[in-house]
C-alpha cells in the first residue's frame, strides 16, 4: 500500500489537480501537508473532487519541508502503508511511474540489495533538463547518464526528493528527514545517512516525472546552476556550509561541498536582483553554518512562493 505525501505551498490549482490527476490509480491514498500560512477555502475543495481518498493537513504557517514530509511519513506509518511517494506540488508523474518504481524496487531487493530509495528520472519542466545520477569523487560529483531506451537502475548517491519512492520500514534504520534544516539539502543528507547505514538510492530511467526545478537554470562555466530567491539562497548555503563539518556525510561529499561554496556564494550573489541583501543573506548563512544556528528565519524573510524544492 503506497501513500503520496504531497508538500503544499501557495499551491496553484490547476497545478495541484494536475498532480492529483496524474496519480489516480498509482496510489493508494494521497496525504497533502500544507506548509501555506493562513487557512485555504480553495484547497478543501479541490481534494473533494479528487476520486481516491485523501487527507489533507493544513500546518497554518511555514514549517519547512523536511518537517511537513514527516508529518505525512508519520501518518503513512501510523496508517500501515508500506511505501510512500513524496512529491512536490509541482510534479507530475508520467502514467506507470509508480509500477516500474515498484517493480525496480522489487528486482533489485531480490539481488541481496538493501534499498533506501528509487526515484524516476526528473525532466524540468521549464528547460528540458534532465538531472543525472551522481557518484562523490572528492572535488567533483561525477553525473552518471542513462543512454536512451535504458532501462536499468543506476545507483546514485544523491537524489532530487520529489518522485521518491521509500519503504516505510527504512526509516526504522535510517530516522525521519532533519526538520532542523527546513528546506535545503534534505534528501541529500538523507540519502548519504542511508548510505552510512548500508542502504542504496537508485534512479529508475524509464520511470519518468516532469518537474519544475527553482526559477530556471542558466550555464555558467560549464556548470548548470539553477536559480533561486536570496532566501532560499541563505538556505543552500548555510546547510551546505553546516553539512560539510558531519563527518557522516563523508570525505568525499565534504570536499566537494566545500570546494563548491566559492563558486556559488560569487554566483548567487552576481545574479541577484538585489545584490547587497544576496551578500547579506549569504554571509550570514555562511555564520549560520559554521556555527550549527539552524532552523527557519524570522518571517521577514519568507520562501518565495515558487521556492520549492
Amino acid at each position: 500500500m503506497i501513500a503520496a505525501i504531497v508538500v503544499l505551498y501557495y499551491p496553484d490549482r490547476l497545478t495541484t489537480a494536475r498532480l492529483l490527476s496524474s496519480l489516480e490509480g498509482q496510489v493508494d491514498t494521497v496525504i497533502a501537508v500544507d506548509n501555506t500560512p493562513g487557512i485555504s477555502e480553495t484547497m478543501p475543495l479541490l481534494f473533494q473532487e479528487y476520486c481516491g481518498p485523501v487527507e489533507y493537513i493544513p500546518l497554518g504557517s511555514n514549517n519547512g519541508i523536511a518537517e511537513a514530509q514527516n508529518i505525512g511519513i508519520m501518518e503513512s506509518i501510523r496508517a500501515g502503508f508500506t511505501h510512500v511517494l513524496l512529491l512536490d506540488q509541482d510534479s507530475n508523474p508520467s502514467v506507470g511511474m509508480v509500477r516500474r518504481l515498484l517493480d525496480a524496487e522489487r528486482m533489485l531487493q531480490s539481488k541481496g540489495e538493501m534499498v533506501a530509495v528509487v526515484a524516476p528520472q526528473i525532466i524540468d519542466e521549464k528547460t528540458g533538463v534532465r538531472p543525472s545520477a551522481v557518484a562523490y569523487k572528492w572535488f567533483r560529483a561525477c553525473e552518471i547518464y542513462s543512454k536512451p531506451g535504458a532501462v536499468d537502475p543506476i545507483r546514485s548517491e544523491n537524489l532530487i526528493c520529489s518522485g521518491s519512492l521509500i519503504q516505510t520500514r527504512v526509516f526504522n534504520d535510517i530516522g525521519l528527514m532533519r526538520s532542523d534544516m527546513f528546506i535545503d539539502g534534505v534528501d541529500t543528507e538523507w540519502m548519504l545517512r542511508s548510505q552510512n547505514a548500508g542502504y542504496s538510492s537508485y534512479c529508475i530511467p524509464d520511470a519518468v516525472m516532469i518537474h519544475n526545478l527553482g526559477d530556471g537554470a542558466i550555464l555558467i562555466l560549464n556548470k548548470k546552476l539553477y536559480v533561486y530567491s536570496s532566501v532560499r539562497n541563505y538556505y543552500r548555503v548555510r546547510n551546505e556550509v553546516y553539512l560539510a563539518g558531519l563527518k557522516t556525510m563523508g570525505w568525499q561529499w565534504r570536499a566537494y561541498a566545500l570546494s563548491r561554496i566559492p563558486f556559488h556564494v560569487i554566483m548567487y550573489a552576481a545574479i541577484a536582483n538585489n545584490r547587497c541583501e544576496a551578500i547579506r543573506l549569504i554571509i550570514k548563512g555562511i555564520v549560520d553554518g559554521v556555527f550549527g544556528r539552524l532552523g527557519p528565519l524570522s518571517e521577514k524573510y519568507q520562501v518565495a512562493k515558487n521556492d520549492i524544492e
